[in-house]
């Protein structure tokens, strides 16, 4: 390896060191490649939506994957779009925060950030193993082995580089969304003649039902400011990236909602709904064939989905390096691919810790630390419409202050009604609070981290160099 240190006589977080190499190196990811590696960062297909037909019952779970979209995605999408447009760098939603909020602000941006990954992540090598026993029986050594080698082999894509992960999540996104546009063909007359479930659309103890049901589906239907980290490699990102939120939410509603329908129809109860049971409908809709082609799929979601969540994920460290909160190592590239490649080797070792957790009794902490970081970005797209008024040629929020105020408050209620149900009723208490007392360590965490590295040299002036400057 030949790697490139990234401050070239600057420190890093001044002015003047800009996005770095990643963003200079002229390997960009076009629109398509975009809107495949989005759609896999923020879905991958109906797979792991059977725990919410679960918990909140079949009708509830439409119903929220109808509202959610409204209340969630598209707020965060045209903040991510307004946003990425204004500061198009490598680092992004760290940089508006950073810039809008002030320093202490943006680290605590990156540290939620850092806390729902780590739980998010280890997840989906273990959902690879999940899907595949299926169609054989894994035991629990060779899940351990094969998820641990899922991660380093999506590791070492992303030493490849943005552009080979780009192509390979189109490819991936094509053969794992086959068996479910194959599930949603042959069950094409229970779409046409729809029975509603026979369940009641709020079980006994609706309160219950509609927070978990609702975490779990914000859980499928966040993340649409993520890729911004790496808006520095992204071809036009001031006009791509909105253009890749308005073509992937469509996808992702159609992708959750249409195999949904075509599952739940006439269905007497979904007691039994867990994680792989999409195999099982697949089975009694088309055969078995149908059955073992949503296994495979299943998996190759879980593989898909966590290589292309790293490509943003391995990035935070590189960009903590460069702004003085990390040793200087992890803000390296390799020069043959311009890919942070310490960092990714740090983010793969850190995962193979945690792929023995489970997810499911996380989930509440996972979608608390990505909604508190949410609040931040939501709280740095107000400010900075003060601080940089200048938006002539690029894409913001309309409809004024009420747009703008609309924008920033829909996510942040359906956060605060989302876990109003789940203290008040159900078992949320403990991992409520469990949250609260890990996000009460983000300012010891910045006091040290600046102490031992630095931090960013100038604080007084965070007017960052774009990317296409």
């Amino acid at each position: 390896m030949n790697p490139e240190t990234v401050t070239h006589g600057q420190r890093p977080g001044t002015p003047g060191a800009g996005p770095g190499p990643l963003a200079r190196a002229g390997r960009r990811l076009g629109l398509l490649p975009l809107v495949c590696v989005m759609y896999l960062v923020i879905s991958g297909g109906a797979y792991g939506l059977e725990d919410a037909v679960h918990i909140a019952g079949p009708k509830l779970a439409i119903l929220l994957c109808l509202l959610v979209p409204l209340t969630l995605s598209l707020p965060t999408g045209l903040m991510a779009a307004e946003l990425t447009a204004l500061m198009p760098v490598e680092g992004g939603f760290y940089f508006w925060v950073k810039e809008g909020l002030g320093p202490f602000a943006g680290f605590a941006e990156a540290y939620f950030t850092l806390l729902y990954t780590a739980v998010d992540m280890a997840i989906y090598p273990v959902l690879f193993t999940s899907y595949l026993g299926f169609l054989m029986p894994v035991s629990p050594a060779a899940q351990v082995t094969l998820a641990v080698s899922v991660v380093w082999f999506a590791g070492f894509l992303n030493l490849a580089g943005i552009r080979p992960v780009g192509f390979t999540s189109v490819l991936l996104a094509a053969l794992l969304l086959s068996p479910m546009a194959a599930l949603v063909l042959a069950g094409l007359p229970r779409l046409v003649h729809f029975v509603a479930p026979a369940e009641p659309l709020f079980p006994p103890d609706a309160a219950g039902a509609l927070g978990a049901g609702l975490t779990m589906v914000i859980w499928n239907f966040s993340g649409w400011e993520n890729l911004s980290v790496v808006a520095g490699e992204i071809e036009d990102a001031r006009r791509n990236y909105l253009r890749a939120i308005v073509v992937t939410i469509p996808l992702v509603v159609a992708g959750y909602v249409l195999p949904l329908l075509v599952s739940v129809s006439g269905s007497v109860s979904t007691a039994r709904w867990r994680i792989g049971w999409f195999s099982h409908v697949g089975t009694a809709v088309g055969g078995p064939m149908l059955g073992a082609a949503l296994a495979v799929g299943g998996a190759m979601m879980a593989f898909s989905v966590f290589e292309a969540a790293m490509l943003w994920v391995s990035r935070m460290p590189y960009v903590l390096s460069r702004e003085g909160y990390l040793p200087g190592a992890f803000g390296e590239v390799w020069h043959a691919t311009a890919a942070p490649w310490k960092s990714i080797v740090l983010s793969c070792a850190v995962f193979t810790l945690l792929v023995p957790l489970g997810f499911v009794a996380l989930v509440v902490l996972d979608v608390f630390f990505y909604m508190a970081a949410l609040v931040l970005e939501m709280a740095a797209m107000v400010r900075l419409r003060r601080l940089r008024p200048e938006r002539e040629g690029i894409f913001r929020v309309g409809g004024g202050k009420f747009g703008l105020y609309l924008v920033a408050a829909l996510p942040i209620l359906t956060w605060l009604a989302t876990f109003g149900l789940a203290m008040s009723h159900g078992d949320g208490h403990g991992d409520f609070l469990i949250a609260i007392a890990l996000c009460a360590t983000a300012w010891p965490a910045y006091a040290v981290a600046r102490r031992r590295y630095g931090g960013p040299a100038d604080t007084a002036d965070t007017r960052i160099v774009t990317s296409e400057t």
